[in-house]
């Protein structure tokens, strides 16, 4: 009855994966081909006076969307072969492993913070077969290093240079963005909390800012009572 009730088991999730697949497929299948008629369903709700701006700036916004994807897995990357350089030199468990997973772990930014609570914890469960990895100051201090590189590597030198180049915002914007998202969405608070930043940037300096300059200035209607 046990071997017979694990069959069956085993057919149903056979069954529920083929399933999962085989939509995945058909509605890929059919997105994709209709994803021409649903740009021009949207296009078409747009005021023909307006549609050129409106366009030029939702394509402005798609070029900093795709660069914002683009620049996070390419730093997930760099942090991947940092994290499993570094766990293997302070004596993590399992670093060819556990580093690509911590690595990856970045392409929501400042998630891989738990990085360091769980390094401490497997280097004490599992110590190393070096002595000068088994010492009780080394497994506290070791993950902090490496974090602490890894922190630094990621905001004062691949952020900037990969991510603020694709999305026209400075460190201090990235920082601040990500931490506004996750208070106020939690971790897809921190996967959108950027480009989200970026595309009101767009709308400020290319709508807001002139037209709130023009009144400054005196050039459009007071808007005051």
């Amino acid at each position: 009855a046990e071997a017979i009730g694990a069959a069956v088991r085993t057919l149903q999730s056979i069954g529920g994966f083929a399933l999962m697949g085989f939509l995945t497929a058909f509605f890929f299948y059919f997105f994709s081909t209709g994803y021409g008629r649903v740009l021009a369903f949207w296009e078409g709700l747009i005021p023909e006076r307006k549609k050129g701006r409106v366009i030029e700036l939702v394509q402005r916004m798609d070029v900093v969307i795709a660069g914002f994807v683009r620049g996070r897995l390419t730093i997930a990357l760099c942090l991947m072969v940092l994290y499993t350089v570094g766990y293997w030199f302070i004596g993590v468990p399992a670093p060819l492993l556990l580093g690509p997973i911590i690595g990856a772990l970045a392409i929501v930014p400042f998630v891989s913070s738990i990085a360091m609570p769980l390094a401490m914890i497997l280097m004490a469960l599992q110590p190393s077969s070096w002595e000068w990895q088994t010492a009780w100051w080394w497994v506290l201090l070791g993950p902090v290093l490496v974090y602490f590189c890894e922190r630094i590597l990621d905001d004062y030198i691949l952020t900037p240079l990969i991510q603020g180049k694709h999305t026209d915002m400075g460190m201090p914007a990235i920082l601040f963005a990500s931490l506004a998202g996750g208070v106020l969405a939690g971790v897809y608070g921190l996967l959108i909390a950027i480009p989200v930043a970026a595309c009101l940037k767009i709308l400020l300096n290319e709508i807001f800012w002139p037209r709130f300059k023009a009144w400054a200035e005196g050039r459009e209607r007071d808007f005051l009572p």
